[in-house]
């Protein structure tokens, strides 16, 4: 599965107009080839994006969302035309019938697209909608601190002497600590008499912990991307004194500062109830699997959410903090960004 590169769209990516409303005689053309080779070419790998048709074989093709909403296209190119094809388009220019083994892999790729930035014909269905698992990697640091915040917290409960650690070295010097491990082990004999464990439960436990400090290590991937929200805020206040001689570029950072502040709450609370997920580790361990289940849930979902802001956060990651053509034009791109998704909108209606 490939996310969108750092370095900006692939060469193949679509003109943003799309194809146009005319239709090109070479891309007939090219379409009725592709529709009289709508044959089996091979089985259906179920863990692939494996589609008979051939048009999904063309030259650059890959799935992505519309850069100006969330619908699912397919790009392609078509001699030198590049193409963004709508799935209701494709499903009727390539008479592919509703139920069909490509019909039904379209309906993954939207699913998929939640996920991912961009999907290619034959790539690997995203975890996420195979088995749970994710499809993206985390760093070995969001490791550390998801098992150094359990260790913390398993030590502070069972032990009675509360531990407050953020930094990531100092965690991961805690956790490999012989004092911390024998507070763990004793911690441990506290949570096995609660659950009634009493075959090798130190190692069931140190086993379930680390399982569940893997997917907890996806959460703080997530939070510290969410950081750099965080920092797009702060940088609007250093505009703010920039360009405090501009009077209409002050006030649509005023209008900014107050939009962005309904996702900043939103996510703060996402990742509240993720926190609220350990906060009885007894009741986690106990409820082993509806606890990693929830887990994922609400990774997934500030995944969803976080690939939505992706292009804007490298842009603000790149940008110097003054006056310049540039960042007047990446205010205006996160202006148009946060008025479309979050302004308060008000319904009048007559009468009671």
């Amino acid at each position: 599965m490939t996310d969108t590169p750092a370095s900006g769209e692939p060469a193949t990516s679509p003109d943003p107009a799309g194809p146009g409303p005319a239709a090109d005689p070479a891309e007939a053309s090219v379409a009725d080839k592709a529709a009289k080779e709508n044959v089996l070419v091979q089985p259906m790998r179920d863990t692939h994006f494996d589609f008979q048709h051939k048009v999904f074989s063309l030259p650059g093709a890959f799935f992505c969302q519309e850069p100006n909403g969330k619908e699912a296209v397919l790009n392609i190119l078509l001699g030198d035309l590049k193409a963004t094809l709508a799935f209701p388009t494709l499903l009727e220019s390539f008479q592919i019938e509703d139920g069909s083994h490509d019909a039904r892999l379209l309906e993954i790729i939207e699913q998929g697209l939640a996920f991912v930035k961009l999907i290619r014909p034959g790539e690997e269905i995203p975890g996420e909608l195979l088995d749970g698992r994710a499809s993206w990697s985390v760093d070995d640091k969001h490791r550390i601190i998801a098992k150094g915040r359990l260790t913390v917290q398993i030590v502070s409960s069972f032990t009675g002497s509360e531990m407050i650690v953020s930094d990531i070295d100092q965690l991961e010097q805690l956790v490999e600590d012989p004092q911390t491990k024998e507070r763990m082990s004793a911690a441990f004999g506290k949570i096995a008499e609660r659950l009634k464990l009493t075959n090798n439960a130190e190692q069931y436990l140190t086993d379930r912990v680390d399982d569940l400090a893997q997917e907890l290590s996806y959460i703080e991937a997530l939070r510290d991307r969410f950081k750099d929200i965080r920092r797009i805020e702060l940088a609007m206040g250093k505009l703010a004194t920039i360009y405090r001689t501009d009077r209409t570029f002050c006030s649509e950072l005023n209008r900014m500062q107050g939009l962005i502040r309904k996702p900043l709450r939103e996510f703060d609370m996402i990742f509240d109830q993720a926190d609220a997920q350990t906060g009885d580790i007894v009741g986690a361990l106990r409820n082993f699997h509806p606890t990693i289940q929830f887990i994922r849930k609400i990774r997934d979902d500030l995944r969803a959410k976080l690939l939505e802001w992706e292009d804007l956060l490298r842009g603000w990651d790149e940008i110097s903090m003054e006056r310049s053509a540039k960042i007047e034009q990446l205010q205006k791109q996160t202006y148009r960004f946060l008025a479309s998704r979050y302004i308060e909108t008000t319904v009048w209606k007559r009468g009671g």
